[in-house]
């Protein structure tokens, strides 16, 4: 009886070993230790473009993760170390149909990741034992614009660290934290009076704030003693109708820029904007108008703040 039963027993597992789908990617990829690999899946008409799509899907994977990485050389080095391990055909279907799986090993990954990123650490070290002692905001901030960059590509190469390691941890935070959060305080003491009079005003000092405080910069009303630099702005707006057609409301919105240095009491540039648009109702035109020419005038103030600070 006992034998009976084991030979039941042995004919129910080769029975379900043979139903077993192995054509599904899910069981292939299931025969790699993902603790070691990072597998990626691709298929197509062929084995050719099977592999092809592997290897383009892992290239996104990447690039989705950390966006910045396109620009890099790194992208080309991690790719370089991938490679198309397995490709199969699809027997259930009726057409010829291949799929093909990318690996990657981890190992391999961050023995290409973390030189580079110690070597970025180092260099964040040096520059920030540049920083002035007490501090200085302005000169702090020519610093603070060399470090930009550095934090960038760190802040970049350890997202596909962490994407890519088995535990899904970043590399070496202890060290690269206090050049991160320094960078950005050195930005933020650097403090900006804004000051917008004219019609729409505050249309156009909105588009001011957003761009400095994108910038890292402080914003500040323009009487704080304690500011660094100033943008001031004169606005104005002219609105007439439209002699072609009927309806049609024009308005053209001017803004008058001054950019000081108030710690010198030096106004290093001046600039106008001038932007038109035409609706059929007054107020939505002379809005529009004013919200070109305040973006237009966040781009050259964040460009000429920047270029003055650099070589100042």
């Amino acid at each position: 009886m006992k034998k009976i039963i084991t030979l039941v027993g042995i004919v129910l597992c080769l029975s379900a070993c043979t139903s077993l789908n192995k054509n599904t990617v899910s069981y292939q990829t299931s025969k790699y230790d993902t603790s070691k690999y990072y597998v990626v899946s691709g298929d197509g008409a062929d084995k050719e473009s099977a592999s092809q799509n592997a290897l383009a899907a892992m290239h996104r994977a990447l690039m989705q993760n950390a966006p910045d990485i396109a620009n890099d050389g790194i992208l080309t080095d991690l790719m370089a170390n991938a490679k198309v391990d397995k490709v199969w055909r699809d027997k259930d279907s009726q057409n010829k149909h291949y799929y093909a799986l990318a690996v990657m090993s981890r190992k391999n990954a961050g023995k290409i990741l973390t030189p580079q990123m110690d070597q970025l650490d180092n260099q964040l070290a040096g520059l920030a034992a540049q920083f002035s002692s007490p501090a200085q905001p302005l000169e702090d901030l020519k610093t603070a614009y060399r470090m930009q960059p550095l934090v960038a590509r760190r802040a970049m190469l350890d997202d596909t660290y962490q994407f890519l390691s088995a535990d899904h941890q970043n590399y070496a935070t202890e060290v690269f934290l206090p050049y991160k959060n320094a960078l950005k305080e050195k930005m933020a003491a650097v403090l900006v009076g804004v000051d917008v009079q004219g019609r729409e005003s505050k249309v156009m000092i909105t588009h001011i704030v957003n761009a400095l405080n994108q910038m890292g910069l402080g914003v500040v009303d323009i009487a704080d003693p304690d500011k660094q630099l100033s943008v001031e702005i004169l606005t104005d707006i002219d609105g007439y109708n439209s002699q072609k057609v009927q309806g049609l409301v024009w308005c053209s919105s001017n803004a008058a820029v001054s950019l000081v240095d108030a710690t010198r009491g030096v106004t290093f540039a001046r600039f106008n904007v001038y932007e038109r648009a035409g609706t059929s109702r007054a107020a939505d035109s002379m809005r529009r108008s004013m919200e070109a020419a305040g973006e237009q005038a966040a781009k050259q103030i964040t460009a000429r703040l920047e270029a003055y600070v650099k070589s100042r």
